[in-house]
């Protein structure tokens, strides 16, 4: 063990799981939050790692959460927080309801603040601390059939902006990071959801939004075999979580540096026009 310690939300699958993987090799202490028991055995085979019960958007549950971690590290503390956990929810806007906006930011917005503001106490022991957010491209471009899942990596952007001005340069090193298509069963899911997005939507709804729900039926399909390897997200949050200035922000992935590139420097309506022309609906996990 390096005497460090580490708590990653949404360590079921995906990015979450390899982090906690990549942590626990390089001897790390690891609590991985999870929502179910058979997650939870999976995450304790490795050497190092504990399970801590997280339904992000239950406070109780996320302040019950870091208490645990509290009576085990004492005034040790936290040396670093990865806010993984999120969901996505898509569609056309006029078919989206209340409760599906509800749930999309309580979990990627709320539930992010949620599990910072109760970790802060633990971090906030430690001199070097890190608080590692994994966002998407789409805290930077808005993509069709997307919008509660753009507006929720949007609201992140200024959440940790507003929190860096908070806490100042004595307060743990914020990094927010922004893939673009990361290989991981969230894919499975996307798939499943572009499916019950075309079966809900209305025979006139299907008419007018025909390209953009095909397009989204093809990309999750080859999402599934695409995108960036979960464990090199993974190695790039350690690089982070050692290193002494890490940046504020950082795209990861080819895919999230053109799109990035092309909208800083094209005119937004002839980005548009793009976006619209080759209907890309790529998310990131």
């Amino acid at each position: 063990m390096n005497g460090k310690a580490a708590v990653v939300t949404g360590a079921s699958t995906g990015i979450g799981y390899a982090v906690v993987e990549q942590l626990s090799a390089s001897g790390w202490q690891v609590w991985g939050g999870t929502r179910s028991d058979s997650d939870a055995s999976k995450l304790e085979m490795s050497v190092g790692v504990s399970s801590l019960q997280i339904e992000v958007t239950d406070e109780y549950s996320v302040k019950t959460a870091f208490d645990e971690v509290l009576a085990s590290r004492g005034s040790s503390g936290l040396d670093l927080l990865v806010v993984n956990a999120g969901i996505v929810i898509g569609g056309p806007l006029e078919y989206v309801s209340q409760s599906a906006w509800k749930q999309q930011l309580d979990v990627n917005v709320v539930g992010a603040a949620l599990s910072i503001r109760y970790a802060l106490p633990l971090l906030e022991m430690c001199n070097s601390s890190r608080i590692i957010v994994v966002g998407s491209i789409n805290s930077r471009i808005g993509l069709p059939l997307l919008s509660p899942y753009a507006a929720s990596k949007h609201a992140l952007v200024g959440l940790l902006s507003s929190l860096r001005q908070e806490l100042g340069p004595q307060g743990p090193r914020i990094t927010l990071l922004e893939p673009g298509a990361i290989r991981t069963p969230l894919w499975e899911k996307v798939e499943q959801m572009s499916h019950q997005i075309y079966e809900d939507v209305s025979p006139e709804g299907r008419r007018k939004y025909q390209p953009f729900l095909e397009r989204a039926l093809n990309n999750a399909t080859r999402g599934k075999r695409g995108g960036l390897e979960a464990h090199k997200v993974a190695i790039l949050i350690e690089k982070y979580a050692n290193r002494r200035y890490p940046p504020r922000r950082r795209l990861v992935g080819r895919d999230a540096r053109i799109g990035a590139l092309l909208k800083a420097l094209l005119p937004e309506r002839f980005f548009d026009f793009l976006v619209r022309r080759f209907r890309s609906v790529k998310i990131s996990t």
